[in-house]
């Protein structure tokens, strides 16, 4: 019997660039190929190795960093934290340009059973969407940009721990994108600008709880609420994912609404915010809930540049869509 593999250029990505505290370190995807002559062992293994590349250092808190970053990209492309590793080979260059493997990390505590069944049914992000984004969002990893607070240890249930961080996500990747606000009219900015002045004017002529007061509504002028926010996603995002809000609202016998559903989701924020933890999700804002988390991930890939269609793509498979995404040639 002949077993025949493919060269390593054929099985290796292109190396992305990212900075981890001043230090710069190339990563890339491959496939590792192991040979034994052990009996009981496999005499060929494969397997698929998320590659870093970095100076010589004795800086093994440094290389525990570039573990963790490394498991929290493979969360985020997993959307759920249970995702284990265990072990992280290091190796050394040698002659010829390869590789010679001289120890292994172990990671006390991630001896734990991943969800197989989950990477069975393909739902993760494949790096072939997320091609030459790879190093933006290992950087933003790093440097604790990228919104990963939400993800859930597995795919339970929706409580309201989880809408609380969901829709912090939805809000800081929102800011990130619109970091100086939903765009405005010039009507708009002329009464905010008026506002505002008269309320700095209030603001030096108090004192106490007066100046206190106007100092908060001096805030609320220019802010925008998460209804205003969704409205805009709706406006600016609807190419991408309206074919995902269209068909869940449909199989529940109910219509994708942006407006409805922000003033849902403030009104669900803001009972939850009371303390009414123990109560049951109002109306259709679990629905929202769920949609929401298809907008965030929408917000998250267009922003490192991830072309639409291949975000469409992302979405469908990491949450089981299982909606036909024509080509952009046949839209």
């Amino acid at each position: 019997m002949t077993i025949t593999t493919k060269d390593w250029d054929a099985t290796t990505t292109q190396k992305q660039e990212f900075n981890v505290d001043g230090t710069i370190v190339s990563a890339y995807f491959g496939v590792s190929r192991g040979i034994s002559t052990k009996l009981g062992e496999s005499p060929l293994s494969l397997k698929s190795s998320l590659m870093f590349e970095f100076e010589s250092t004795d800086n093994f808190e440094f290389i525990y960093r570039l573990w963790h970053i490394a498991k929290n990209f493979l969360c985020f492309l997993c959307y759920r934290k249970n995702v284990y590793l265990p072990t992280a080979e290091l190796d050394a260059p040698c002659e010829d340009g390869k590789h010679e493997n001289f120890a292994v990390l172990y990671v006390l505590g991630e001896d734990k059973e991943t969800e197989l069944d989950e990477l069975k049914k393909g739902k993760y992000i494949q790096q072939q969407y997320i091609v030459g984004a790879e190093g933006a969002i290992l950087s933003d990893i790093a440097s604790d940009m990228l919104y990963l607070r939400h993800l859930p240890h597995s795919h339970s249930p929706i409580d309201a721990a989880r809408f609380i961080m969901i829709t912090a996500a939805f809000e800081w990747e929102f800011h990130r994108n619109y970091p100086q606000g939903i765009p405005r009219n010039e009507e708009t900015t002329k009464v905010e600008t008026e506002v505002s002045e008269v309320l700095q004017n209030l603001v030096k002529s108090n004192t106490g709880k007066a100046k206190k007061k106007y100092k908060f509504l001096l805030k609320l002028v220019k802010s925008d609420s998460l209804q205003s926010e969704i409205e805009q996603i709706g406006r600016d995002y609807g190419e991408i994912v309206d074919i995902f809000g269209e068909n869940l609202y449909a199989l529940n016998h109910e219509t994708l609404n942006y407006s409805e559903m922000g003033t849902r989701l403030a009104d669900q924020r803001n009972h939850f915010a009371h303390g009414d933890l123990d109560r049951d999700f109002i109306g259709l804002s679990l629905l929202d809930l769920i949609f929401l988390q298809f907008v965030i991930y929408a917000m998250q890939l267009k922003y490192y540049g991830v072309e639409e269609i291949n975000v469409k793509r992302a979405i469908n498979d990491l949450f089981a869509r299982r909606l036909l995404i024509p080509d952009d040639s046949s839209n």
